[in-house]
C-alpha cells in the first residue's frame, strides 16, 4: 500500500514517515460490482483511493435517474474535501466492476496536510482539478448529445486509452442523456468510422475527427 500512496498525487508529496503513518490507519476493502461504498448525505468520515477495479461517483436526479459525475481508476484518489470539512457526501459511490479500495480515515488525513505543507499544496492542486471538472461538465448540460458523448470519450482515452471499457447504459449517464440516445448516437459514429463498439466497450478510430465533432457540431 505505501508503494501506491508513494506513486500518486497528492500522496507522493508526503514525506515517507508521513506516508508510513497515514498506511498504518488506512483499509483495505474488496467490494462487488454493483456494491455501494457509502452513500450520498451520509457522514464523510475518509477519503478512498481505487486500488483495482473501477468506482463510479453517481448523482441521482430528481425522477431517479443517475448520472455519473465521475469515474473513478486504479491510482486515484475522491472524496478528499468532504472528509476534510466533514460534511456529508455530495453522491453516491457505487463499484461498477469488482474493486479493491483503500480507506484511510478523515482525521488522518487531516493530519497529514497540517504536518506536511507540500501534501497540503498538492491536495488543493486536486481540488481544483476536480473542480475544473465539474465545472466543464456543468457546462456541458447546455450542448448537443453528439458533443457531449464525443467529450465524454476523448475524456475517458485519457485514463482508459483508445478501448473505453465501459457499457453504452454507462456512457450515457456520464454523457447525461438517455440510453436510447446514447446507442444513436454511438451508431452513427461507428457508421462515420470514428468508434468501433462491442459488447462492453468502445474503441476510438478517429480522435482527431471526434474532437473536430465535438468543437464544431
Amino acid at each position: 500500500m505505501e508503494r501506491l500512496l508513494a506513486s500518486i498525487e497528492p500522496f507522493k508529496g508526503l514525506p515517507a514517515p508521513e506516508r508510513r503513518r497515514l498506511v498504518q490507519t488506512a483499509r483495505e476493502k474488496r467490494y462487488e460490482k454493483g456494491e455501494t461504498l457509502f452513500r450520498e448525505g451520509q457522514s464523510s468520515d475518509a477519503v478512498w483511493i481505487v486500488k483495482t477495479g473501477r468506482v463510479h461517483l453517481l448523482k441521482f436526479l430528481a425522477e431517479g435517474k443517475a448520472s455519473t459525475t465521475c469515474v473513478m481508476t486504479p491510482g486515484e484518489p475522491f472524496c478528499c474535501l468532504p472528509a476534510l470539512d466533514r460534511g456529508p457526501y455530495p453522491v453516491d459511490a457505487v463499484a461498477a466492476e469488482e474493486s479493491v479500495v483503500i480507506r484511510i480515515p478523515a482525521e488522518a488525513f487531516h493530519q497529514a496536510m497540517q504536518r506536511s505543507p507540500q501534501f497540503a499544496h498538492e491536495t488543493l492542486c486536486l481540488f481544483c482539478s476536480r473542480l475544473r471538472q465539474v465545472e466543464h461538465k456543468s457546462c456541458m448540460v447546455y450542448e448537443s448529445a453528439e458533443q457531449r458523448l464525443a467529450q465524454v470519450l476523448l475524456t475517458l482515452a485519457k485514463k482508459f486509452g483508445r478501448t473505453i471499457p465501459l457499457t453504452r447504459q454507462e456512457l450515457a449517464e456520464i454523457a447525461g442523456t438517455t440510453h436510447e440516445t446514447a446507442i444513436r448516437t454511438l451508431s452513427r459514429f461507428g457508421k462515420q468510422g470514428l468508434i468501433r463498439s462491442s459488447r462492453g466497450q468502445t474503441t476510438i478510430l478517429k480522435p482527431g475527427e471526434l474532437s473536430n465533432l465535438r468543437n464544431n457540431s
